[in-house]
């Protein structure tokens, strides 16, 4: 029997125009939002939807990744039509940011797929790839990553593929922290060695992976990890991640963590959307894995505290899978809902949402290599981060000494103790010939 994933999030690099959010379903009855439900998705039945996404470019477009292949609205979410894409259950769409008409779909066991016409039929690009279940996708200004049962894969252009690292690890998230001067990702994990930590970053230390870890529970998984665009105000792009302990937020690219407020008790929210015009405004849902509840929230503050924002969606269930942002003004939220009679989704033109700032152009860094050797996280440091090298065991004088010595290079330590024997022979040949007197 298939496991259900926590959660499944495509994260869309964000552009500037204005700002639509198409979302999983779910909400409460008191929230700012005023939802309303869009038209069922023809033949999908008790189909669930995973993931929503939004055009960059194109006002209106949406992608659905659901149990039965890709959907397509071009009125954001009214109404819906099958695309030609029959590879069974999609987990993760998305747009191109750098050529919106590229579409693509991670899908389950079967790699990703790229479309050029709008839906209308689609190419397997799923070369190099180690591992075919694409849980999630990211789209940088270099290149796009995603993320697979096996770790993380990236490509220059989304039709070949190279391993990138954390293949012990099933990634559930991967967002752009930043693009300038090279391609930063973070990536969140729900399943494998979870021990040394479940939230990784790639791109400012080389090509290695590092665990984040400062601000953040231990011992939880990560379902989604959202990053926001830049303003003049806003230098790095700020990031919000829902974990099973909680939710968090960054401001300087993953280094440290804070834990956001307003969450209602015992609501685990697993799904997070910026607006891509606003680096202050965050959708968040919850989805209860089935039972009744869930909800819907918003944030003005960046992630630091969120307000239930759910007027208009069922009062019983409100099982929110995905959320997507439109880049109009005032917001498009577009949420994708599963009930159990199977994904439905919602819209929201959010009429109170503050007004955008001017945001702030990123250029390409770096562009991701043709290859590159597979990374590993970095382990939870046990002691201080500027400790070169391990203290030898015991922690006492000789122990120190010794291990300081029998670190030398070989050779050395060799001609020192010749040094040290030839000198000491000498000494005592002096000491017995002139103190001593001869035997």
């Amino acid at each position: 029997m298939h496991m259900r994933p926590r959660r499944v999030t495509a994260a869309i690099l964000l552009g500037a125009a204005t700002a639509t959010i198409v979302v999983g379903w779910a909400g409460s009855a008191n929230g700012r939002a005023a939802w309303s439900p869009g038209s069922a998705l023809p033949g999908l039945g008790p189909g669930r939807v995973w993931s929503v996404a939004t055009s960059p470019k194109t006002a209106g477009l949406v992608l659905a990744g659901t149990d039965d292949g890709v959907f397509v609205s071009v009125n954001s979410g009214a109404t819906w039509t099958a695309s030609t894409l029959k590879a069974g259950r999609v987990w993760t769409v998305g747009f191109d940011s750098r050529d919106p008409t590229r579409l693509f779909a991670g899908t389950d066991g079967k790699g990703v797929y790229l479309s050029t016409d709008g839906g209308a039929t689609w190419t397997d690009v799923s070369a190099g790839l180690q591992d075919l279940t694409v849980r999630t996708l990211a789209f940088g200004l270099d290149g796009i990553a995603a993320g697979t049962n096996r770790g993380v894969a990236l490509s220059p252009n989304g039709t070949a593929w190279h391993d990138g690292g954390l293949d012990q690890y099933s990634i559930s998230a991967l967002a752009v922290a930043a693009n300038t001067p090279s391609l930063v990702l973070v990536a969140s994990s729900d399943r494998g060695n979870l021990s040394n930590g479940y939230l990784f970053r790639y791109g400012t230390s080389g090509a290695a992976w590092q665990t984040l870890q400062s601000g953040l529970p231990s011992s939880a998984v990560a379902t989604a990890v959202a990053a926001g665009p830049l303003s003049s105000s806003v230098p790095k792009r700020p990031l919000v991640v829902t974990t099973s302990k909680g939710t968090f937020r960054s401001g300087d690219s993953g280094s440290t963590w804070t834990a956001s407020t307003g969450i209602p008790e015992n609501l685990i929210l697993t799904t997070a959307a910026f607006s891509p015009l606003d680096p202050s405004l965050v959708y968040a849902g919850a989805d209860q894995g089935g039972s009744t509840g869930g909800d819907l929230l918003r944030s003005t503050d960046s992630g630091m505290s969120f307000t239930v924002a759910d007027a208009g969606l069922p009062t019983r269930v409100r099982e929110v899978e995905s959320l997507a942002v439109a880049q109009v003004t005032p917001p498009t939220v577009i949420a994708a809902l599963d009930p159990t009679t199977g994904g439905v989704v919602f819209t929201e033109i959010d009429t109170t949402a503050p007004a955008p700032p001017a945001l702030v152009a990123e250029a390409p860094g770096q562009p991701i290599p043709s290859t590159l050797a597979t990374p590993v996280a970095t382990p939870r440091p046990s002691q201080s981060a500027h400790s070169a090298t391990p203290e030898p065991a015991g922690g006492n004088g000789s122990g120190t000494v010794l291990g300081s010595v029998f670190h030398w290079p070989v050779p050395l330590v060799f001609e020192v103790l010749l040094v040290l024997s030839v000198a000491y022979l000498l000494l005592r040949w002096r000491q017995r010939y002139y103190v001593e007197g001869p035997p």
